[in-house]
């Protein structure tokens, strides 16, 4: 469909509920071909990479404010009912699309007035033709008045009506031993293995693995308006096996290029590890180009499809890797509050974090920079704290608007040297910047704090480090650290790491080369 809106074929497409321009295999190719087709029009509850696209975007409503049913995976139906009210101006996806074919002439075709008169027609069609050939049939229900939808409880399909005209769920699927086949019997249909459409290849010897990290959701339209959810994974990254980290020459906690075999490249901070396997490279698929500057996952994957059911492959990439040689390196940090947008994408890599009180962008670059004309376009004046070193790559800033933080840019020549975020977060919560703040502004380090490292527990914002020195002094069970640093006690996703850093932390140490 895509390749159709591209070359011309397609001359209007209707996007409602995704985010193909971050989703879809070679998403820069899906790009290409919104930016192509005449007239694009995108249903959507938030503003993304495809809307930005759009040539209309329709405000729809979220899932909070939609009156209808879900349906999980053991065949369960449940009413669900908003308890948020509509926005202004913002109608259901049901009304959306109805109001769209009545403007089309299609009025007939789409009579709705309400959510109940749709499910009474999908329960009708469930059952049209049906005489026991397909499992899914809740006929029944296409009955149900507008009080009886309103307080339909949560039912089992298919749905059958007993003797007395009682409708009845099936809690159970083919409990009575017969099967919706010809003869009632189970088919079973052997399959074929087949290899993935790409192969490693000596210019591509890689296989990228895409996949889902703990505290992020698809393509973060929502999930990154939590500064909390962004503290455990704060950038697009990529985990590599040590062997194949030698190998390329990645260096652990610097930059590197994935490029695959269509072009696409995905740019990510190197995490070298052993629970990683050989030959193989894991990145998450969320980050999009709202985030940074070449995070998008999907850029990697070729646009193969299984030849039955059209899924495409999504998991599966090849590629080649190489580290990005920066000059430097920096960190630059708004308050929340603030409308300046930084120049940031002739740089060679950015990503943007949300934080409690700020927004910060890692920043990198092959080619030295010349700071003090950046911020001078970017707050129209020179900043009110400056220390520069120019022979090696390292410049710190800062602007102040009646004693408060209004800016704050470090740039080293690597990004060990960088400071963590949580310290320069607090710095714009001060209503006064006090003399020690500057100083360690200056400095390119908080003095007074201890660095908890990377955010391990997002609940409680429990670090690495702090679970690593408890290690140190004998907390070592999982237990154990919940009941000092209260880590692993609310919602459990953190354990697995946690568990991890306790067999780390009990492995014996390298010997010593003599």
């Amino acid at each position: 469909m895509f390749e159709a809106a591209r070359d011309g074929r397609l001359k209007a497409l209707f996007i409602a509920g995704t985010n193909p321009a971050e989703s879809m295999p070679r998403a820069d190719r899906v790009r290409a071909a919104l930016e192509a087709c005449p007239f694009v029009v995108v249903a959507d509850c938030w503003h993304n990479s495809t809307t930005a696209l759009a040539d209309i975007v329709l405000p729809a409503a979220g899932w909070g404010e939609k009156d209808g049913t879900v349906t999980n995976s053991e065949r369960c139906i449940s009413r669900q009912r908003g308890f948020l009210p509509l926005p202004d101006g913002v109608r259901p996806d049901w009304q959306i699309l109805r109001d769209v074919a009545w403007a089309l002439g299609h009025r007939q075709a789409f009579d709705y007035d309400s959510a109940a008169d749709i499910f009474r027609e999908h329960a009708r069609l469930s059952g049209h033709g049906n005489n026991g050939a397909r499992v899914f049939n809740i006929a029944p229900l296409a009955t149900l008045s507008n009080d009886e939808y309103d307080q339909l409880a949560p039912c089992q399909w298919p749905i059958v009506e007993d003797e007395s005209g009682q409708r009845a769920p099936t809690p159970r699927l083919f409990a009575d031993g017969r099967f919706p086949t010809t003869d009632g019997r189970a088919r079973l249909v052997p399959v074929e293995y087949r290899p993935a459409g790409q192969q490693p290849s000596a210019q591509h010897p890689l296989i990228v693995n895409t996949g889902r990290i703990r505290d992020q959701w698809h393509t973060m339209t929502r999930t990154a308006l939590s500064a909390r959810l962004f503290s455990h994974r704060s950038e697009p990254y990529m985990d590599v096996h040590p062997s194949d980290s030698a190998t390329n020459r990645l260096i652990d906690g610097e930059l590197a290029e994935l490029t695959g075999p269509g072009g696409g490249r995905y740019l990510g901070r190197v995490r070298v590890s052993t629970d990683q396997r050989p030959g193989e490279v894991f990145i998450p698929i969320h980050w999009n180009d709202q985030f940074a500057s070449a995070g998008v996952a999907a850029n990697l994957i070729a646009p193969t499809v299984d030849p039955v059911s059209g899924q495409p492959e999504s998991k599966h990439g090849v590629a080649r890797v190489q580290s990005l040689t920066t000059r430097w390196q920096a960190r630059f940090v708004l308050p929340n509050d603030s409308t300046r947008a930084p120049a940031i994408n002739a740089m060679d890599y950015w990503s943007l974090q949300g934080l409690p009180h700020s927004r910060a962008w890692w920043l990198a670059g092959c080619a030295c920079q010349d700071w003090r004309a950046w911020g001078q376009r970017l707050f129209g004046r020179e900043p009110d704290l400056v220390m520069q070193d120019a022979g090696r790559q390292r410049y710190r800033a800062a602007w102040l608007r009646d004693d408060k933080l209004v800016g704050v840019l470090l740039v080293e020549p690597s990004a060990a040297l960088l400071p963590e975020l949580d310290w320069l977060d607090g710095c714009f919560a001060a209503e006064v910047l006090s003399l020690d703040q500057r100083r360690c502004l200056l400095a390119g380090r908080d003095a007074g704090g201890a660095a908890v490292g990377p955010i391990v527990c997002s609940c409680f914002q429990v670090g690495e480090r702090q679970i690593l020195e408890a290690l140190e002094n004998g907390v070592d069970t999982i237990d154990a650290l919940g009941d000092e640093l209260q880590c692993g006690r609310n919602c459990g996703s953190c354990i697995p790491e946690i568990r991890s850093l306790i067999e780390q932390a009990a492995l014996p140490a390298d010997p010593v080369a003599g």
